[in-house]
C-alpha cells in the first residue's frame, strides 16, 4: 500500500586494480543521466560528448553538495562527531568506490550525485541468492533503446566504510557490470565531495531517516492507515451477503495490518521519531 522511493548516491574505498570496461555518460534533453559499457547504445547526437575524455584540470575542482561492510573499508575514516570521510578513485569523470551489499559480497560501483537510486548488475543480484520471478515487482526506467521494465529487489544493506543503510529498493541492471549508487543512500546523510582529494566526506542528516523525509515517513503511514480504516469501516458498516467476498475482504484487512506491522520495525530500524509517524 505504500511506495518505497528508489534514489542514489555513496561512498567507499580505493578499487582493486582490475579490468573494467570502459563506462559511458550522456545525459539526454530531459536532464536523466545515463550511463553504459556499450558506445553504440548512445544516441549518435550524443555519442561525442559520452566519448569525450575528462578535462586535465578536472582533478584540481572540488563540488560541494548540501543534501541534507560488515568490516571497514580501507582508508575510510570514522571521526567522533559522526562525520565519516571516505576515499574514491577518479576514472575520468567518475567516482568508483566498493561496497558491501548484505553483509556478505563486496562490489564496485559507480558514484552518481545526480541520480536517485540504487542499480545493481543482474550478476552482483544472482551473487546474492536473491530470486527474481514472476512476481518479482518491475519499474519502468529509461535506457538508451528507450524506456524498459526491470526487476525492483530489496536488499538488506548496503555499506559504505562505516557509513550503513539498511532495507533498501534497488533496480537490476541488465546490461552492466558495475553497480550505479545514489540518493537514496546518500539521502540518509549530508554530504560533500573533494574531487581534488578523491574523497567524500558523510555527516549525520537529522532531516532524513532511512532515505526518506519526515513528510515522506508520515505519508507512508497516513495512506497505510486510511486504506485499513476504509476497510474496517466497510465491513463494519455494510451486509456483504456473500460468505467468500467478506473472507477475501478480511483476509486484505489482515494483510494491510501486517504491512502496517512490517513499516513499524522499518521505521525503528531506520530511528524514525514518532511524531513522523
Amino acid at each position: 500500500m505504500f511506495e518505497r522511493a528508489i534514489a542514489f548516491i555513496a561512498a567507499s574505498m580505493l578499487i582493486a586494480s582490475v579490468a573494467v570496461a570502459e563506462i559511458y555518460r550522456w545525459t539526454d534533453e530531459s536532464g536523466t543521466v545515463h550511463f553504459t559499457q556499450d558506445l553504440n547504445q548512445v544516441p549518435a547526437r550524443h555519442r561525442s560528448a559520452a566519448a569525450k575524455p575528462a578535462p586535465a584540470d578536472a582533478g584540481h575542482r572540488v563540488q560541494t553538495y548540501d543534501s541534507a561492510d560488515s568490516s571497514p573499508t580501507a582508508g575510510s575514516r570514522h571521526e567522533s562527531n559522526g562525520v565519516i570521510r571516505i576515499p574514491f578513485e577518479r576514472r575520468g569523470t567518475l567516482m568508483w568506490v566498493e561496497a558491501t551489499v548484505n553483509d556478505r559480497s563486496r562490489f564496485p560501483f559507480l558514484i552518481d550525485t545526480g541520480a536517485s537510486g540504487i542499480s545493481l548488475p543482474a550478476q552482483f543480484v544472482r551473487d546474492l541468492g536473491i530470486p527474481i520471478h514472476a512476481r518479482t515487482p518491475r519499474v519502468s526506467v529509461n535506457t538508451a533503446n528507450g524506456v524498459v521494465d526491470v526487476p525492483l529487489i530489496e536488499v538488506d544493506s548496503i555499506q559504505l566504510g562505516s557509513a550503513r543503510v539498511e532495507n533498501l529498493s534497488a533496480t537490476v541492471n541488465p546490461t552492466m557490470d558495475v553497480g550505479l549508487l545514489g540518493g537514496s543512500f546518500f539521502n540518509n546523510y549530508r554530504y560533500s565531495v573533494d574531487a581534488a582529494a578523491g574523497v567524500i566526506t558523510l555527516a549525520p542528516n537529522d532531516a532524513m531517516r532511512g532515505g526518506a523525509s519526515a513528510d515522506q515517513w508520515r505519508e507512508r503511514f497516513r495512506s497505510l492507515r486510511s486504506s485499513i480504516e476504509r476497510l474496517e469501516n466497510y465491513l463494519g458498516s455494510r451486509e456483504i451477503t456473500r460468505d467468500r467476498r467478506r473472507r477475501e475482504l478480511e483476509e486484505n484487512l489482515v494483510a494491510m495490518k501486517e504491512s502496517l506491522q512490517d513499516l513499524e520495525i522499518e521505521a525503528n530500524g531506520a530511528r524514525v521519531p514518532q511524531s513522523w509517524r
